[in-house]
């Protein structure tokens, strides 16, 4: 019995240690980040997390390397957003036959929330080359 235990225990930790490793990037979550989220915003069930843990952790480091190529230059600006698209639905198409309709409604709610920056000066998505000029609130 005492063997049985250590040994899960064993497992546990090393599965613990994979997923827990700190991302490179600082506003990169971890898959185990992302898990956690997806568990308790989509009520996954434990054999759903059983089945998208893998896929996760593959896309996060997937995602994790084209912000990469984003931060250092190394993709084509031009590309990004289509690359990302690309991304995305193949993501989407490994987790769809483990979650339900309004699962991936929500998968896709937080992937939004969590999409990769074009570029630092990028982040406001109202800046333009004239973002010292008064914006336009709506009124006359």
């Amino acid at each position: 019995m005492y063997n049985k235990h250590m040994k899960a225990m064993g497992v546990f930790l090393i599965v613990l240690f994979i997923v827990t490793v700190p991302s490179f990037a600082e506003d990169q979550p971890s898959a185990y980040d992302i898990i956690t989220k997806m568990k308790a915003d989509c009520n996954l069930q434990e054999d759903q997390v059983t089945h998208i843990t893998p896929i996760i952790e593959k896309y996060a480091i997937v995602w994790h390397d084209f912000q990469r190529s984003i931060d250092d230059g190394t993709i084509n600006q031009s590309a990004i957003d289509a690359q990302g698209q690309q991304i995305k639905a193949a993501e989407a198409q490994e987790l769809s036959p483990y979650l339900k309709p309004y699962q991936i409604t929500q998968w896709n709610y937080i992937q939004g929330q969590m999409a990769p920056k074009k570029d630092k000066d990028s982040r406001n998505a109202d800046t333009d080359e004239y973002s010292n000029l008064p914006r336009n609130s709506g009124g006359p």
